[in-house]
């Protein structure tokens, strides 16, 4: 099983082909268990173990609260037979065969990577429709699961759910003891990031680059730009956070806030890689080529229109080296498609008889040739 985490992670960069692909994978196969887990209910929390606790108490440290608990884990027997695997969408540049590629595994093992993700979000749908207030968050697996997806719970773990994840062809691992529910994931989240923002004076549009809560431990984490503040945030504004979370969740659960700065110069860039279109074929006369740009990690979509730097060009006697980079990009980004982005590149002087090459070409390891770039392209020299 992939083992990044449900919704992923935000690329690094270098290896942007075979990232994308584990990012992607992981959203299509558990879609059922990430529309329902981030989304906003209406329905009142429960209260925690023993009672409400004073809304005058101290929210208490992170440290003091631990999980996942081996006492509350249940490690499924799998009893259920999986399904013929379809291949009918494992095609060329299809997601089975970027994983295939990026796993160094068969297109078949592939497959049954996707087919057993898309398992685990149905199951974790059906256990969301009939354990709303007990449900946490579920992840594909990671090494404390060695590799097993897992579904946490607040309190014990429902011996129906149990019985539900046996009907699986594969372990999983149900865990207790999560700190709160997740079907107020997004009020909490909203609420927090306000009370950021409004404790530093600003509007929330601009400063706040991303939020997330953590139902399985009670982290609230804020994403952070420096660019418009004119102090940093302090004991005081995590404080206001805590509260307000609290308020949304219904009870003074312990609660922590970790705040993440990104006070990165907003004209720094990366490199990016560039591709031709389909059956270009060089003019010899033309003192201008227009090339198509891959950005280099997360775009949200957006691929890199309106994000490239002007382009440096250098020519010699054989070849016209094109180096193209990209504006970096403030918080979390997701990936759900890369489009490539069209670009004018004035070479100063006619082409000639001479090599286009893409000076950071090496960094994407001819990814491009697997990637959905709005259409075929054909890949330049690298070097």
């Amino acid at each position: 099983m992939i083992t990044a985490p449900v919704g992923g992670e935000a690329e690094d960069g270098v290896d942007v082909g075979r990232s994308r692909a584990r990012a992607v994978a992981l959203a299509a196969g558990a879609a059922g268990a990430v529309v329902v887990l981030a989304g906003c209910g209406s329905a009142a929390h429960p209260l925690p173990p023993g009672g409400a606790s004073s809304s005058s108490s101290s929210p208490t440290p992170r440290a003091t609260f631990a999980w996942p608990d081996p006492a509350l884990t249940v490690v499924t027997t799998p009893r259920g037979v999986r399904p013929p695997l379809d291949l009918t969408w494992a095609t060329p540049g299809s997601l089975q065969d970027q994983i295939a590629q990026e796993e160094g595994i068969s297109l078949e093992e592939a497959a049954r990577i996707v087919q057993d993700q898309e398992l685990v979000g149905v199951f974790t749908y059906d256990v969301q429709e009939r354990f709303r207030d007990a449900l946490s968050t579920s992840h594909a697996g990671d090494e404390s699961s060695q590799g097993r997806p897992w579904v946490a719970f607040t309190g014990t773990v429902p011996p129906e759910v149990v019985t539900m994840a046996e009907q699986l062809p594969f372990p999983i691992e149900l865990r207790g003891g999560a700190l709160v529910s997740s079907h107020r994931n997004g009020v909490i989240i909203d609420a927090a990031t306000t009370a950021f923002a409004a404790d530093l004076g600003v509007a929330e549009q601009g400063l706040v680059l991303g939020g997330h809560f953590d139902s399985t431990t009670g982290v609230v984490t804020i994403d952070y730009s420096t660019d418009p503040l004119t102090r940093r945030p302090d004991a005081g504004t995590e404080d206001a956070v805590i509260a307000a979370a609290q308020g949304a969740l219904g009870w003074d659960a312990p609660l922590s806030v970790d705040v993440q700065a990104d006070d990165r110069d907003p004209t720094t860039t990366n490199a990016a890689t560039w591709f031709l279109p389909e059956g270009f074929v060089p003019d010899p006369a033309a003192t201008r080529v227009e090339v198509l740009v891959v950005e280099q990690g997360c775009t949200g979509g957006r691929g890199a229109e309106g994000n490239t730097a002007p382009p440096e060009v250098e020519v010699t006697g054989t070849q016209v080296r094109i180096a193209v980079s990209t504006y970096i990009r403030k918080g979390a980004q997701g990936c759900p498609n890369h489009p490539a982005a069209p670009l004018v590149v004035d070479l100063g002087q006619q082409l000639g008889n001479r090599e286009l090459v893409d000076v950071h070409g090496r960094i994407d390891d001819g990814a491009g040739e697997g990637m959905h770039l709005g259409g075929p392209v054909q890949v330049p020299a690298a070097g």
